[in-house]
């Protein structure tokens, strides 16, 4: 059954079924973790710990970013999945849509050598970032970008949320907390980027708010090249509502040679990625 008939099947279904089925197929699409998330407050920041291990400082400002991170499935997840990598083989991370630096700082915070390169196109943000940087004392280790990620270098026009402070393309749908506000955003391909900063990444984190389509097809013949792992949150109800195919994007990243897996390493089909009746997938591509 295609992707769009489900969905519309479900508008039908009282609200309380939808979210049990949601909750299904996301323990379907992202394996369960067994993580412990700690956050302690104090009155220059909020501490976040996981199992012990690692630790790194945030802001008062992060704090429901944070505890997304600590309690939600999706969240806990996430976090597992790029400790992992970051406590594991490590190295350069390419952070783009890096919001707030919660996965930039856990990125630095798991291994003295990791380096991670934010890119975030939202003044507001690149602000957290900076207090975030300078919290954890991470200096050269985390460089940050005020740009956003596409398919050709220049300028776009793009809206800001004056609350929650992210970016987007347009007006999606039960996306923003406030009238949104318009920005003239700096954008670079991620080879651009590359070359820019002298380092190419092992690995990339893409969250763009449906941008992914242009990031990816901006940077094609890079990404078939080096082929660094990308964790990817694929937004596919925003890529529909902008008129792009989520298998389009999933096609693009085959052609660059790349397979897909869950955050905890199970293979994939192309059409368990862009046939999901979720509004955003999670994927490992490798």
């Amino acid at each position: 059954m295609k992707r769009s008939t489900i969905r519309n099947l479900g508008r039908w279904m009282p609200g309380s079924f939808r979210q049990r089925v949601k909750r299904y197929l996301l323990r379907r699409s992202i394996d369960p973790v067994n993580i412990n998330v700690v956050l302690e407050e104090s009155a220059s920041g909020i501490a976040c710990r996981i199992d012990d291990a690692i630790s790194f400082s945030a802001p008062h400002a992060c704090r429901r970013e944070l505890e997304h991170n600590a309690t939600s499935f999706e969240g806990r997840a996430e976090f597992a999945a790029l400790l992992e990598a970051a406590a594991g083989p490590g190295g350069v991370l390419f952070d783009l849509g890096a919001h707030c630096g919660l996965i930039s700082s856990l990125w630095c915070a798991a291994k003295t050598g990791n380096r991670v390169c934010s890119f975030e196109p939202s003044p507001a943000l690149v602000r957290r970032l900076a207090e975030i940087k300078e919290l954890n004392q991470f200096n050269n280790r985390m460089v940050i970008s005020q740009v956003g990620i596409g398919e050709s270098n220049g300028v776009a026009a793009m809206l800001m949320d004056p609350v929650g402070g992210f970016v987007q393309t347009r007006h999606f749908d039960h996306s923003m907390w406030s009238a949104p506000e318009s920005i003239e955003v700096s954008i670079e391909t991620i080879e651009a980027a590359s070359a820019r900063l002298g380092v190419v990444p092992d690995f990339i984190k893409i969250d763009i708010e449906g941008y992914e389509y242009e990031a990816i097809k901006g940077s094609a013949s890079f990404l078939s090249k080096h082929r660094p792992v990308l964790f990817l949150e694929l937004h596919l109800n925003y890529l529909e509502q902008r008129k792009l195919s989520p298998k389009g994007v999933v096609e693009l990243l085959e052609q660059c040679g790349y397979s897909f897996f869950t955050y905890a390493g199970a293979k994939l089909s192309a059409g368990d990625v862009y046939g999901t009746p979720l509004a955003i997938c999670h994927v490992v591509a490798k």
